[in-house]
C-alpha cells in the first residue's frame, strides 16, 4: 500500500484538530485500507495527545517491539487507547458517541474474516459490538474477560494506563511489565509484518512503505520524530515557521479569495476577535478562486480544492437522485410559512417616541431613559424579514455532509419563493483563522444550488462565528431578522482562551458557555437565533444551553418540512 503526502496531511490535520496544539509531531497516524486518513481513529491519536503523556505512551508500545506477541500487543494497546480516550472525550463533545458507533457499525459491516481467524480480530470485534451496546459475542470467557481489563477507563493518568495495561498484557500473554522489548520474550527470526494475519494477492503485489504496519483496525504509521535522519521537518514545525503572510496565502488558496476589502474585514477582525476570541483571525470569501491561481496550486491545497468539486458532485447526485422528494419538502415548508408570513401582513402595535401615550410606560423615560413610550400602529409588510442560514462546515459533520447541505437547499428555497432575503454562511476553524464562506447574498435568489459547495474540515469556533454573523446581521435594513444554524453544537478550536481563571482549549464545558453567551448578545440586538441540531441526544444538554428551547433535532429528510416548519413559525409569531 502507498500512502499519498494528501493523506498523510489530512491524518495530521485530524490528529491536531484533536489535539488542540499544532505544534505537535503526530508520531503515529492511521489510515484505512484503501489508505486515506482515517477520521475516527487519527481524532483518538490527536486526542490521547490532549489528555496523556505522548512520549510515554511510545515508550510503552516501543517495548513491543520484535516480541513473540507483537502484533498482538500493539492492536491491543489501540483498542485500550480507544476506549480510555473516547470516555475523556465524551464528557466534552458529546457528538463523540454518535461518531464512535457510526464508526463501529461501518467496521462490523464491513468486518473481513481473515480479520476475525485472529485473536486479537475476535477481541476487536467484541469491542466494536460493545461500542454499540450489544454482547460482545465472544465465546471464550477468558476473551471476554480480557476484552473487559483492556476497556480501560478514562479515570487513569498516563502510569496509571501503562501500569493497568502492562498488568493485563502480563496476564493473559508473556508480556513482561516495566521491561524494555530487549529484556521482552523475543522472536528467533525476524517474521514477516503482522504474521496474525494473511496477505491478501493485492498487498503482496504492493507491499507497505517503511514505517508502516497492518493492524486489525487498519494501517499504521510510525511518524520519525524531530530529528530524525531522514532531515524532514515535522508537520507542526512546518507551521509554526509559517509567517502570517504565509499563513493568510494558504488560507486563501485553501478557501478561496477575500470576501470584503481589506479594510472591512481588518474592522471586522477588531470588533470580533477579542478578549473569548482574542488570538483568532476572521476569514470571509466566496469559496471562489481564479482559474489562473487555481492552475497553479500544488500539494495540499491542491488536492483539497478537487475534493470539494467532487464532494460538490456527490451532493448534487444526492439531491438529484431523490429531486421529487426534495421538491415535496420545499412545497410543504413554502406552504407552512406563507400562513405564517400571511400574519404579519396586518397591522401591528409597536413601542415608539411618538403616538399614543401608554401611561404604564412612564417609569421607563423617568428611570431608564429611554423615550419609547408610546405606541403606533405600523402597516403589515412580510418584507421586513430577513434571514441568515448558518452551517457547521466542520469535521465533525462530515458524515452528514449532504445531508446538511440539502436540508439548507430546502430551507433556502422555501423562503425565496416566498420573496424573504435569505443569505447563507458555511463557518470553520483551521490554523487559527474562523473561515466563514458565503454561499448566496440576501437577494441572490437564483444562486441556491451553490449551497451544494457545503465541504467540510477543521475545527468550529461557534461563538466567534456567530458573532461575526451577526455583526454583518447588523448592517441589513430588516426590522426582523432570524439566524438559523444548522450544527451538532460541538465547538472545539485549537487557539485557546480564557475560562474560569485558566487558559485552555476552546472546547467542552468552557467553549459551551462562549457559545450561549454569544447567541444571548446576538439576540440582543433583535435577532431571533434557532438551530436545526444535527447531532446526536447525547448533545442535547448543550443544544439547551445554548439554543434554550428555540431549536429542533432533525438528523434526516424524513418530516424535515414539518419540523423546520414548526420552528420558524413559532420565531415569526414571537419576534425577538
Amino acid at each position: 500500500m502507498k500512502l499519498s503526502e494528501f493523506e498523510k496531511r489530512r491524518a495530521a490535520n485530524l490528529i491536531w484538530n484533536a489535539a488542540g496544539d499544532y505544534s505537535i509531531s503526530p508520531g503515529f497516524r492511521m489510515y484505512d485500507e484503501h489508505g486515506r486518513a482515517d477520521l475516527y481513529w487519527n481524532s483518538i491519536i490527536g486526542a490521547a495527545h490532549r489528555f496523556y503523556d505522548w512520549d510515554r505512551l511510545m515508550e510503552f508500545y516501543n517495548s513491543f517491539h520484535e516480541t513473540v506477541d507483537q502484533g498482538v500487543y500493539e492492536s491491543l494497546f489501540w483498542l485500550a487507547l480507544e476506549n480510555s480516550c473516547y470516555e475523556k472525550l465524551k464528557a466534552e463533545r458529546p457528538a463523540a458517541e454518535g461518531l464512535r458507533q457510526a464508526y463501529a457499525r461501518e467496521k462490523l459491516k464491513n468486518f473481513m474474516p481473515s480479520i476475525a481467524e485472529s485473536r486479537e480480530g475476535w477481541i476487536l470485534e467484541g469491542h466494536y459490538r460493545g461500542m454499540l451496546g450489544e454482547d460482545s459475542g465472544l465465546p471464550d470467557l477468558v476473551d471476554r474477560k480480557l476484552l473487559a481489563e483492556l476497556e480501560v477507563s478514562g479515570d487513569l493518568d498516563t502510569e496509571a494506563w501503562i501500569e493497568s495495561v502492562g498488568k493485563t498484557l502480563a496476564r493473559y500473554f508473556t508480556y513482561l511489565p516495566g521491561k524494555a522489548a530487549s529484556e521482552q520474550r523475543r522472536r528467533r527470526f525476524a517474521l514477516p509484518k503482522f504474521v496474525f494475519r494473511k496477505r491478501s494477492a493485492a498487498e503482496r503485489q504492493e507491499p507497505l512503505q517503511p514505517n508502516v504496519r497492518r493492524l486489525v483496525m487498519g494501517f499504521g504509521e510510525l511518524v520519525p520524530s524531530a530529528g530524525a535522519k531522514t532531515g524532514a521537518k515535522k508537520f507542526g514545525e512546518r507551521y509554526l515557521e509559517k509567517s502570517a503572510e504565509q499563513l493568510r496565502q494558504y488560507i486563501r488558496d485553501y478557501f478561496g479569495t477575500p470576501l470584503y476589502p481589506e479594510a472591512k474585514e481588518s474592522e471586522l477582525n477588531l470588533r470580533c476577535c477579542k478578549d473569548a476570541h482574542a488570538g483568532s483571525r476572521l476569514y470571509f470569501t466566496d469559496g471562489r478562486l481564479p482559474l489562473e491561481e487555481v492552475k497553479k496550486l500544488k500539494g495540499f491545497t491542491k488536492r483539497m480544492r478537487r475534493e470539494m468539486e467532487a464532494r460538490e458532485q456527490k451532493t448534487r447526485r444526492a439531491h438529484e437522485g431523490e429531486i421529487a422528494r426534495d421538491h415535496a419538502a420545499i412545497a410543504e415548508l413554502r406552504e407552512r410559512l406563507k400562513n405564517a408570513l400571511q400574519q404579519l401582513r396586518y397591522p401591528e402595535e409597536v413601542p415608539g417616541r411618538t403616538g399614543r401615550l401608554l401611561p404604564g410606560k412612564l417609569y421607563r423615560a423617568l428611570c431608564l431613559n429611554d423615550a419609547r413610550i408610546f405606541e403606533k400602529q405600523r402597516p403589515g409588510d412580510q418584507s421586513r424579514v430577513s434571514v441568515d442560514l448558518l452551517l457547521d462546515a466542520s469535521t465533525s459533520q462530515e458524515e452528514r455532509t449532504e445531508l446538511v447541505a440539502r436540508q439548507a437547499y430546502i430551507l433556502a428555497e422555501s423562503l425565496s419563493a416566498l420573496k424573504l432575503p435569505v443569505r447563507v454562511w458555511g463557518y470553520l476553524s483551521m490554523s487559527g483563522y474562523t473561515v466563514l464562506t458565503r454561499y448566496r447574498d440576501y437577494e441572490e435568489h437564483e444562486k441556491n444550488e451553490e449551497i451544494f459547495r457545503y465541504f467540510t474540515a477543521g475545527a468550529n469556533r461557534d461563538g466567534l462565528a456567530y458573532r461575526a454573523v451577526g455583526e454583518l446581521m447588523a448592517e441589513y435594513p430588516s426590522e426582523r431578522k432570524i439566524l438559523i444554524v444548522l450544527s451538532d453544537v460541538t465547538p472545539n478550536d485549537m487557539v485557546k482562551f480564557l475560562y474560569q481563571g485558566q487558559e485552555q482549549a476552546y472546547a467542552g464545558e468552557g467553549a459551551i458557555e462562549n457559545a450561549a453567551k454569544e447567541v444571548r448578545t446576538v439576540c440582543a440586538s433583535g435577532v431571533t437565533a434557532l438551530c436545526v441540531y444535527t447531532g446526536d441526544d447525547a448533545g442535547l444538554p448543550a443544544v439547551q444551553r445554548v439554543f434554550g428551547q428555540n431549536f429542533v433535532k432533525i438528523n434526516s429528510l424524513t418530516r424535515f418540512a414539518a419540523a423546520a416548519g414548526r420552528l420558524l413559525e413559532l420565531a415569526l409569531s414571537n419576534p425577538a
